[in-house]
């Protein structure tokens, strides 16, 4: 297969993105070795990427350090399709009040989203990881 038929169409990409996959965030730990956590994003329509994570992660003091991550979405049954991003993170620690609910929900559905917010306590602090940009790379796998 050529390149051009294994790599997604723009409408692809947007269907492959609203589905829920588990993502791979790798940033460059302190001691020189990638980092790669799983994480639940969500692409909005301005093609960035938002993910919420506990403010008090290595992931966290990571991005902080050095900004620069990478992210692998693939989903867990065939076809093995796949898209890749590299970038420059931003952290957001403000105006992120409704992402935790709207990922939970996403992942886990209601009520059961809201119940396992409820079970970190309000001492729970998120920041939202944003990455801005286009995929380096796509992959549609064959279904075979």
């Amino acid at each position: 297969m050529t390149e051009a038929e294994t790599k997604l169409t723009p409408a692809e990409l947007r269907a492959f993105l609203d589905e829920r996959h588990l993502a791979v965030l790798t940033t460059n730990g302190a001691d020189g070795y990638p980092h790669a956590t799983p994480v639940w994003y969500l692409a909005e329509p301005d093609g960035a990427l938002y993910m919420i994570v506990l403010a008090e992660t290595a992931k966290v003091r990571n991005i902080r350090r050095d900004p620069r991550i990478a992210i692998t979405i693939a989903p867990a049954r065939r076809p093995y399709s796949y898209v890749r991003y590299r970038g420059d993170a931003e952290l957001l620690p403000d105006g992120i009040e409704n992402y935790p609910r709207i990922l939970a929900r996403r992942y886990m559905g209601e009520p059961a989203g809201d119940e396992y917010l409820a079970s970190l306590g309000p001492e729970a602090k998120f920041l939202v990881i944003r990455l801005k940009g286009d995929p380096v790379e796509t992959w549609k796998g064959l279904d075979t």
